[in-house]
């Protein structure tokens, strides 16, 4: 599965499950009293289902007319009676209601309407009976949750390996909460799919004409019920139901259930609707159809031999997605799968909003309106926003991402006075070992050039609280190093600058330095006339309680932070921004294994290979940039597992609490991580 696919399929899977879904619940609730709905009717209207042995029967017609007498405002439509001397008789009227008969007195057992009582609601909500075109709506509900929701998620599920299949099929209760969420998710789908699938392809035929038109197409035959013929005899007159149910048991003796269904108009026939003896399953029927005048037999379709296949699959069909078909041990796997379906849409749908899933970050529309060479090697860059407006403000050491020619992003200081939004100014030193970012700007980008940019972000906050800071920039580092210098002088707060660099020609920004309003705070050291730092001097001249902010090369870092400790300095005293990371020994790198929490996805990462490398391989997308550690584009939260963290990122508190991971570069103390991806 591609890395595309995957993210679009798990996209659709969850917005279905979230908005769909909501029938989905719908079809499980009313469902789940469905799927074992004739032993609930055996109780409920046992009162109107079963009589005292009746062993001589009142006429039919009689019957019907005591029936009628119940329901005066409607015309009987069907009668149906059962071989079982206990069971009533009942007659079927056009506005659905349901008249119950002691078939020897005649008394009215009950009215129940088709869709009232316990059960019928729960058909009738099932149904969707409640909106015009009912039938279709609920189709297409169940459409969508047979493509985006079983399908779709059975292909994110699929295992990968032997430990993905047991991760996929346990639900695991110590995993923490969001974890356990998704494990419990995944678990209850791997075991309601396969009746799930069943449920959802059974009920197309039902909702859809095209859905009935394949399975004839199929199986190269009629899906329809036989038509009836037309009545051969002519007059007035009509057949006597009782000489019908004779003739009846004459053609097809022995049958368990048979359904009259009167014409509705004068011509229409008389359909007949026998389940035989031995029949296969409730639906499966054979069909008589009588002249109404003369009683002849006009046509007779017995299921086993003569009814179409197509018809016979659809019947299955229904029998099938209404649990009508392999007794109580079926129906309670329906009533099993039904119930698991509000435990998915609670697992699924509260794990993601827990979650808080890292998105796809706001970009916006920057257009260059000015550069100058600063140095040589350094350019300067103004930009304003492509539409026009103000620009989303921006605190001292904050940086944007820059978006440029295929597909690189690059992370650049601001450089401007912060509080400035109508404008954002940065400058980039040519690398020369550049990736492609420096090059690119240099190179390519006249002004005019309309660029994608992150929203400003900062790892590189000032402590304004502190009552002293001391600021160190090497090179390029005066870039942040500057703004939040002219943050301090704007609060009057006390600081000292001290800029490091080779030579007046390679430094950026002296002019605006020397001009500023904080020029005396500002110390050079040019290498190159021997007016080198003294590390150890400048700290000790200075209080414990300074804050130190450094941004420049990593041997600068380094050498600061570490004499700084050597003399009390502590830890969050000490900040310190980053262009590349620093080099780790990774001569005794193993491999470990990452869990994907959301899909149970086990993906072994090699030795000599980074998290992020093995997540894309196996279709996860990752947005990433600096692939170092420093940007923390690719920043991902951890569930489970001790991370061994490589970033330049994280201070000691963050990473103690370990609930944070770059895959781009840190790996695991431990032999698993669980990812909240």
């Amino acid at each position: 599965m591609t890395n595309g696919f995957r993210s679009k399929l798990l996209w659709m899977h969850t917005w279905t499950g979230i908005t769909v879904g909501i029938a989905m619940l719908l079809f499980a609730v009313t469902g789940t009293l469905l799927a074992i709905r004739a032993p609930i009717d055996d109780v409920l209207m046992s009162a109107m289902t079963r009589t005292a042995p009746c062993s001589q029967p009142l006429p039919v017609q009689v019957l019907v007319d005591s029936a009628r007498a119940q329901v005066p405002s409607s015309k009987p439509k069907a009668i149906e009676i059962r071989n079982d001397p206990a069971a009533s008789i009942a007659v079927e009227f056009a506005n659905d209601d349901y008249v119950y008969l002691d078939a020897c007195s005649g008394r009215a057992l009950g009215v129940q309407n088709e869709y009232g009582g316990v059960t019928g609601t729960m058909d009738w909500l099932h149904r969707f009976h409640f909106l015009e075109n009912g039938r279709l709506v609920a189709g297409v509900f169940n459409l969508a949750i047979l493509l985006a929701i079983v399908i779709g998620g059975l292909i994110l599920w699929w295992p990968r390996s032997r430990a993905s299949l047991r991760a996929g099929l346990t639900y695991n209760r110590n995993l923490p909460r969001t974890a356990r969420l998704l494990s419990l998710h995944r678990a209850a789908g791997a075991y309601a799919v396969i009746l799930l699938l069943l449920l959802t392809i059974t009920a197309l035929p039902i909702s859809f004409d095209w859905a009935k038109s394949i399975l004839a197409s199929v199986t190269s035959s009629s899906v329809a019920a036989p038509k009836a013929p037309k009545n051969e005899a002519k007059g007035s007159g009509k057949v006597s139901l009782d000489d019908l149910r004779s003739q009846i048991a004459a053609e097809m003796p022995g049958a368990s259930k048979v359904t009259i269904n009167l014409p509705k108009k004068a011509g229409d026939s008389i359909r007949v609707e026998v389940i035989e003896a031995g029949a296969p399953h409730v639906q499966a029927k054979s069909y008589l159809y009588f002249d109404a005048v003369s009683g002849k037999v006009l046509k007779r379709i017995p299921y086993a031999t003569d009814l179409p296949l197509g018809r016979k699959v659809y019947l299955y069909f229904l029998v099938l997605h209404m649990g009508l078909v392999g007794g109580l041990p079926y129906q309670l796997a329906l009533m099993l799968c039904s119930l698991l379906v509000p435990v998915q849409y609670y697992s699924g749908v509260v794990a993601y909003f827990r979650r808080r899933p890292k998105a796809r970050e706001a970009t916006l529309p920057l257009r260059l309106v000015s550069r100058h060479q600063e140095t040589p090697s350094i350019v300067v860059l103004e930009f304003e926003h492509a539409k026009g407006g103000p620009l989303p403000p921006f605190s001292a050491g904050a940086h944007i991402d820059l978006h440029l020619d295929g597909g690189i992003i690059r992370q650049y200081s601001l450089c401007n006075p912060p509080g400035e939004t109508h404008r954002y100014v940065i400058a980039v030193q040519r690398a020369e070992q550049s990736r492609g970012g420096s090059r690119l700007i240099h190179e390519t980008c006249p002004e005019g050039t309309i660029l994608q940019a992150s929203l400003p972000r900062n790892h590189f906050e000032l402590v304004h609280e502190a009552q002293e800071s001391l600021l160190v920039a090497g090179g390029i580092g005066i870039t942040p190093i500057l703004c939040m210098a002219e943050r301090l002088a704007a609060t009057s707060s006390q600081f000292t600058l001290h800029y490091c660099f080779r030579h007046p020609s390679e430094a950026a920004f002296l002019e605006r330095l020397s001009a500023s309003s904080f020029a005396s705070k500002v110390v050079l050291h040019e290498s190159a006339a021997g007016n080198r730092l003294d590390i150890g001097a400048m700290l000790d001249a200075l209080p414990r309680t300074t804050q130190i902010y450094v941004c420049g090369p990593n041997s600068l870092n380094d050498s600061l932070f570490e004499e700084a400790r050597a003399k009390g300095w502590a830890e969050d005293h000490l900040h310190r921004e980053y262009f590349v990371a620093s080099q780790f020994d990774t001569s005794a790198d193993r491999p470990f294994e990452i869990c994907v929490a959301s899909t149970g996805a086990v993906i072994e990462v090699a030795a000599d290979q980074t998290a992020l490398d093995a997540l894309l391989q196996h279709g996860f997308d990752i947005p990433s940039s600096c692939s170092q550690g420093t940007c923390g584009t690719c920043l991902t939260r951890v569930l489970e597992g001790e991370v061994e963290h490589r970033d330049m990122l994280f201070s000691n508190e963050e990473r103690a609490r370990n609930d944070q991971f770059t895959p781009c570069c840190s790996r695991a103390r431990s032999d698993k991580l669980i990812l909240d991806l």
